[in-house]
């Protein structure tokens, strides 16, 4: 299962502690974090993320266009299916 979250940072704690919480508490195997603070993100043909397993693992996405984001998506849902 994965999800996606639009995160900002703030006293609470970062877009990725905020991230993390967020997978916990869905129970989603990823989770698609996207800092939306300052525009980014939204109405842009351009994204970054980084992909949160419930293993643990952290998959950082630099910026680029959206298809790499997804490809990117793609590539980490396939290894951790064991299907490469």
């Amino acid at each position: 299962l994965v999800g996606f979250a639009a995160e900002t940072g703030d006293d609470a704690g970062s877009v990725l502690d905020h991230g993390r919480t967020k997978l916990e508490r869905k129970g989603c195997d990823f989770l698609v974090v996207n800092d939306v603070s300052q525009g980014r993100a939204f109405d842009s043909p351009d994204n970054e993320a980084v992909i949160l397993g419930s293993d643990g693992s952290v998959t950082d996405v630099p910026h680029g266009p959206k298809i790499a984001l997804a490809h990117a998506l793609w590539d980490v849902v396939v290894q951790r299916l064991d299907l490469a």
